[in-house]
C-alpha cells in the first residue's frame, strides 16, 4: 500500500530509464545517502538489499520504488535486510562506506567477469575529460574538471575506465592518493608520514598544485604534499 502520493516528473522518469537501463544485471546500487541497496536481478527488476530502518530511509524507498515502476521495472522487497543506522555521524559515514567498499569487491570485469578486486590496482593511467560548470552545496557555481581512472583487467587485459571514487573504493586510500605524471610518481604523504619525515629532517617531497611540469594534476591530489619517485631512465653516462 501506497504511504505517499508523490510521482515523478518528466525530467525524472527520463533520467530513472537511462540510468536503470545502465546498470548491468547483478549489479548493485545504492544511492547516496538515501540508506537503501538494490540489485539489478533481470532487465526488468529490482530487489531491494538492504534498508535502514529509520523513516528517511524508508521514504526513499517509497519514492525509489514508484520512480522504478514508473519506468517499467519490477521491485521485489522480500529479503530485503533491515538494519539499524549508527547513532554518531560520523560512524554513519564510516559505516556507508565500508558497505560501498564491500560492494566493490564484487565489481567484475565487463567481458570477462574476473573479479576488478584482483586486477593490478597498482597499475592505472588518469585522464582528463573535460570542464564543466557544476554547481556547489552552496548554490554557487564553478569549473571542476572531470577525470576517470583507467585500469586493465589481469585476465582479458580489457582497458576499464571508472569513475575515480569508484577506484577510490577498489584500491583504497594508499594507492588512490598517487599518480604518475611524466615519468615521476607522486604519492601524497598523511600528516603522520609529513611529521615523521620531517623530525627525521628528510622532508623531500613538494606540494603539488593544478599542473606539475607543465602536466595536469588530477584534483585529488591539488595542495597535497608529495614525495616524488623520478622513473625517468638513466642515459649512458650519467652514471658516471
Amino acid at each position: 500500500m501506497r504511504t505517499m502520493d508523490w510521482q515523478p516528473d518528466n525530467d525524472m522518469k527520463a533520467w530513472g530509464r537511462e540510468n536503470f537501463a545502465a546498470i548491468p544485471v547483478e549489479g548493485i546500487w545504492s544511492p547516496e545517502d538515501a540508506g537503501v541497496t538494490y540489485k539489478k536481478m533481470n532487465d526488468n527488476t529490482f530487489a531491494l538489499m538492504m534498508m535502514y530502518n529509520h523513516p528517511d530511509s524508508k521514504e526513499h524507498h517509497e519514492r525509489l520504488k514508484i520512480l522504478m515502476e514508473e519506468c517499467g521495472y519490477v521491485v521485489m522487497e522480500g529479503d530485503g535486510e533491515m538494519v539499524t543506522p549508527p547513532l554518531n555521524p560520523h560512524h554513519h559515514i564510516e559505516q556507508e562506506y565500508l558497505m560501498k567498499q564491500e560492494r566493490a569487491r564484487g565489481w567484475l570485469c565487463p567481458e570477462c567477469d574476473f573479479p576488478l578486486a584482483n586486477c593490478d590496482l597498482e597499475t592505472r593511467s588518469d585522464e582528463y575529460i573535460e570542464n564543466i560548470e557544476a554547481e556547489l552545496t552552496n548554490g554557487e557555481y564553478a569549473d571542476v574538471e572531470l577525470w576517470q581512472c583507467v585500469i586493465s583487467c589481469s585476465e582479458c587485459e580489457t582497458e576499464i575506465r571508472m569513475e575515480p571514487s569508484d577506484y577510490h573504493l577498489l584500491a583504497g586510500d594508499a594507492s588512490f592518493m598517487s599518480c604518475e605524471i611524466n615519468n615521476k610518481t607522486y604519492i601524497a604523504l598523511t600528516r603522520q608520514q609529513m611529521k615523521e619525515l620531517a623530525d627525521a629532517d628528510a622532508l623531500t617531497g613538494k606540494v603539488v598544485g593544478s599542473k606539475v611540469d607543465g602536466h595536469k594534476v588530477p584534483p585529488w591530489l591539488w595542495g597535497m604534499y608529495c614525495l616524488v619517485i623520478d622513473k625517468s631512465p638513466i642515459v649512458k653516462g650519467e652514471e658516471e
